[in-house]
């Protein structure tokens, strides 16, 4: 029997919060039940990070810039016209059969990737298939292991927790609670944030429970709640 393949995402991107144009797209193509990751790509769009200067000056991690140059040098990451990007991630779907993107703040991740193919095309636009369902990693991770009385222990004990007393349920915290590593930190590349990513969603799917996948605002609050 064919394993359901499903395709974890994440980008990085530049020009503020409002209209954000992404510049790394990193993703995976992972099985939804092991967990074994099978395919990656980590991409630097061209027309964002060597066309729009200006942008990239504003990019919330703009000092990661030169570590960008010398990852492409060194083969890390692979440079592509956005429209290349959209047809690679389009034909990967289709040869995988994969119907599901997953993503932590999906909402975030989708609508960067929406936002930028509106400035590249002039025109408003999809860059996934039609049909493609999208489900959130927070929201999952705030149903089930952050809520759980041994995270709760973990956060206060590594200052995880917010000044108004709520838990921090960032993608870091999650992944430093399931490794057991209060001092990780995430690296903010695409590729690199996919794969704590999907082994996140992997924790959370050993759990077994039935959840809810979907995309809401403010999952956080649910990871609040006793």
């Amino acid at each position: 029997m064919r394993r359901e393949k499903i395709l974890v995402v994440d980008v990085e991107t530049a020009g503020g919060f409002a209209r954000p144009l992404v510049y790394d797209l990193g993703f995976a193509v992972v099985e939804r039940s092991s967990g074994r990751v099978v395919e990656t790509k980590s991409l630097v769009i061209d027309e964002v990070f060597y066309g729009m200067a200006d942008k990239m000056s504003t990019a919330y991690y703009a000092d990661k810039v030169p570590a960008y140059h010398e990852g492409i040098a060194a083969g890390a990451f692979r440079v592509v016209s956005f429209w290349d990007a959209w047809k690679m991630v389009r034909g990967i779907m289709r040869r995988h059969g994969i119907t599901k993107v997953y993503a932590y703040n999906c909402s975030f991740d989708k609508g960067a990737l929406d936002s930028t193919y509106k400035a590249i095309s002039g025109r408003r636009g999809s860059f996934f298939p039609t049909g493609t369902e999208f489900c959130d990693i927070w929201h999952m991770a705030c149903q089930t292991i952050l809520r759980q009385p041994t995270f709760r222990k973990f956060a206060t004990a590594h200052d995880m927790v917010s000044p108004c007393g709520n838990y921090r349920t960032s993608a870091e915290v999650a992944y430093a609670y399931i490794t057991k590593c209060p001092t990780f930190e995430e690296s903010h590349t695409g590729l690199d944030d996919v794969i704590i990513e999907a082994a996140i969603l992997n924790k959370i799917m050993r759990q077994k429970r039935k959840i809810d996948h979907g995309i809401i605002h403010n999952p956080w609050r649910i990871a609040q709640i006793a």
